[in-house]
């Protein structure tokens, strides 16, 4: 298994990890802390686990292994279709700008004419022009940058490290696009099997992002998940959206969720308790980055009623964090009906959801990957025997339909999620009703115990689906 970050960092690694060693020799790939904290190699819950040093490598690093799986010049001929017009176009449009400038400075049309001309055509089309020649350069800076940090140290040290293997592996599985290219290039040199798992629509995972860096990493994507063996990711509405983006026969579908360990032990008295002090307790429980909807969630929260209610907010401290404070300080929120605490580490997340009556999923509907996404929090509430109430999500709605274990709302008019919180609020039964349902899908059906079938049995050459996939997925679905 191949990551391009700390393998800790996700917990779906750690769950696909764990859950295969039954049955595989599993190596985890992935790379250290920025200050080497992590060992370099351990053996946990039955898997191996290696650590690399992180080292920034040129872009042109990824794009030369590129032409082991594509012929050089086709290569330079996508780049050149992709980057070069563009840039000339730019180019010739400000030197057309600049003379027709010059010409009319050199007194060929009256003054009169000069400052009309100059005021309201010239000058517009010089400064579009060149805010349209700014943007193409800050893309492609942007592109460079994501391969020299993320995509072409992922394919230098991974790939070394395998053909140094003694024994080389019979399935390599890669987690999201920046290690693709490893995986294809063992795939064309040992023969072994490669396993695609997205864990997001990559070229669309931006919410900043412009059509030039997502036709150029949908072309990457769309070069290297042709040479894979299957492709899976985390909900059947995204495996839809990448089958069709890429005209796939199937992409199959595996849920972030978390494995089943049994009924959640509640703390007796939490710091949550004594801050909430009898009141409902709604919990979102995660980063803090743009387009979470936790702008929109503060917001919000100040049309509740606060002798009711209190809204807890708990991720790792960074600057979008510290936004959200001087907001809820600004609304006169802080810490009188809205609380944010500490971060708690991955092995925490379900056992401190316990404290809360209620989660909560914020995620604006922006781009696909939110749309489409199954966060990791979905199965961290359920498993914790929470009601949810989350924004319009297609998945996520689908998942707290089946379970009736959830209530919904619009992030593009708070006023109904105000009207969801007092909903609760002013019914116990359909809380008590939703906690317990929660739990039970989580127990019976929403679970790596069921989920992760669905992926090993991917890890399997075709002709022998019969005995070894059948035997796999008679397993005990729940322990």
């Amino acid at each position: 298994m191949v990551c391009a970050h700390e393998p800790n960092l996700d917990p779906r690694i750690r769950w696909e990890a764990e859950a295969a060693a039954a049955r595989f020799d599993v190596t985890v790939l992935g790379f250290n802390r920025a200050d080497g904290s992590c060992k370099a190699s351990e053996v946990r819950n039955g898997y191996k686990i290696v650590r690399l040093p992180h080292q920034e490598i040129s872009a042109l690093y990824y794009l030369w292994r590129l032409t082991d799986i594509i012929p050089y010049r086709p290569l330079l001929l996508l780049l050149g279709l992709a980057f070069v017009p563009l840039l000339v176009i730019a180019e010739i449009l400000v030197r057309i700008a600049r003379k027709v400038v010059r010409d009319i400075s050199r007194g060929t049309i009256s003054f009169v004419s000069r400052s009309v001309i100059l005021s309201l055509v010239l000058r517009p089309i010089r400064t579009r022009v060149g805010g349209i020649r700014g943007l193409l350069l800050t893309r492609i800076h942007f592109i460079l940058a994501v391969l020299r940090v993320q995509f072409a140290p992922a394919a230098s040290s991974f790939w070394n490290y395998l053909r140094e293997m003694p024994d080389k592996p019979d399935v390599v599985h890669c987690n999201d696009l920046d290690t693709l290219l490893v995986g294809v290039l063992a795939k064309r040199l040992y023969g072994c099997r490669v396993i695609f798992d997205a864990h997001e629509f990559y070229p669309r995972s931006d919410p900043t992002g412009r059509w030039i860096d997502i036709t150029f990493f949908s072309g990457i994507e769309r070069l290297l998940i042709r040479k894979v063996d299957a492709v899976v990711t985390v909900n059947p509405p995204l495996a839809d959206a990448i089958r069709t983006a890429y005209k796939l026969k199937q992409v199959h579908s595996a849920a972030n969720a978390e494995p089943w360990a049994g009924p959640p032990v509640r703390r007796t008295i939490s710091k949550m308790d004594q801050l909430a002090d009898g009141r409902c307790k709604f919990l979102f429980q995660g980063r803090f980055t743009p387009g979470r909807g936790i702008e929109e969630l503060i917001q919000g929260w100040s049309g509740v009623d606060g002798e009711r209610a209190a809204l807890f907010l708990r991720g790792p401290d960074n600057m979008w964090r510290q936004g959200a404070i001087a907001m809820a300080g600004d609304l006169g929120l802080l810490d009188r009906s809205v609380y944010f605490l500490d971060a708690v580490t991955e092995d925490e997340l379900v056992s401190a959801a316990t404290e809360a009556d209620v989660g909560i999923i914020p995620y604006r509907p922006l781009i696909i990957n939110d749309r489409l996404s199954c966060p990791n929090k979905l199965s961290q509430y359920l498993h914790a025997g929470l009601m949810v109430i989350a924004n319009n999500l297609t998945y996520v709605k689908a998942v707290l339909t089946e379970a009736d274990a959830g209530v919904f709302y619009d992030s593009a008019q708070l006023s109904t999620f105000v009207d969801a919180v007092h909903r609760i609020l002013n019914d116990p039964e359909l809380l008590r009703r939703c906690q317990e349902n929660a739990l039970y899908y989580a127990r019976e059906r929403f679970n790596w115990q069921v989920e992760g079938e669905k992926l090993y049995a991917l890890y399997y050459p075709p002709r022998y689906a019969g005995e070894e996939v059948s035997s796999a997925i008679a397993q005990p679905a729940i322990s």
